[in-house]
């Protein structure tokens, strides 16, 4: 399995993981974030992973274990989730322009460069907001 996947799915968990992260007081065990944000744990924790290895949330071991936040919530962008969660821009398989059959290579061509505009949207829309913004105003 690739360290990080290009999945919405993937992306949106993490963002719900830091909420919970953000609203909980303290070290937040994988446990109490999967039930509340109804995951599987073995799922969660390999997005937890991803989130630890890109430096936005932090790891305790043992029995008192679990996550918390490695820095504000208001400094952590949707542009550094998004880049800890994907391993293939966003568009791919969005606009699959790999058939041979279906498309010249001029428009395979164009296609292509739609593709990379696309993730250029993308990733400059998410740099814009950060976790925080997306807390409830009596927490922020």
């Amino acid at each position: 399995m690739k360290d990080k996947v290009s999945s919405t799915k993937w992306f949106g968990l993490a963002l719900q993981s830091l909420l919970v992260l953000a609203e909980h007081d303290g070290i937040c065990p994988s446990s109490m974030m999967a039930q509340k944000l109804e995951a599987q744990s073995t799922f969660l924790r390999k997005i937890l992973a991803n989130l630890v290895k890109a430096g936005i949330i932090s790891a305790k071991e043992g029995r008192d274990g679990g996550y918390y936040l490695a820095r504000d919530a208001s400094e952590i962008s949707l542009k550094d989730v998004y880049d800890a969660m994907r391993s293939d821009p966003y568009s791919q398989g969005f606009l699959d322009v790999n058939s041979h059959e279906c498309f010249t290579a001029s428009t395979r061509s164009a296609l292509y460069n739609l593709k990379d505009e696309m993730e250029s949207w993308l990733v400059e829309g998410l740099a814009k907001k950060a976790v925080a913004d997306l807390l409830p105003k009596e927490i922020r």
